[in-house]
């Protein structure tokens, strides 16, 4: 629901008396919690994910892949994961506290 249909729905209400006058309305959020937003480093690194299933990749190259920084691209990984969106699995041959990371199949994450 956008901020135009969500403010039309109060003027009906306001207008049908349908609100208690006691009660308060409930706030609109732009930004509702665990929503991609268009064109954010998130979505980039799960288009590129995406792309490439079946693929693993490391950090560094996520970041040269979609552009983002570091910092964006860390906290990108860290939500995708815990929506369960992709999956991060040892990197065996560097060391097993590094991840490389792919887009997680059903029931998998």
């Amino acid at each position: 629901m956008n901020g135009v249909d969500w403010m039309a729905q109060r003027i009906i209400a306001a207008a049908n008396r349908d609100l208690d006058p006691g009660d308060a309305p409930p706030r609109f959020n732009p930004r509702p919690p665990g929503v991609i937003r268009e064109g954010s480093a998130t979505q980039q690194v799960l288009q590129f994910l995406e792309k490439h299933t079946g693929r693993y990749f490391i950090r560094i190259q996520i970041v040269r892949a979609t552009g983002c920084s570091e910092r964006a691209v860390d906290w990108a990984l860290l939500f995708l994961k815990a929506q369960q969106r992709i999956k991060a699995v040892e990197d065996t041959t560097r060391n097993s506290r590094y991840l490389r990371y792919g887009i997680a199949k059903e029931g998998e994450a």
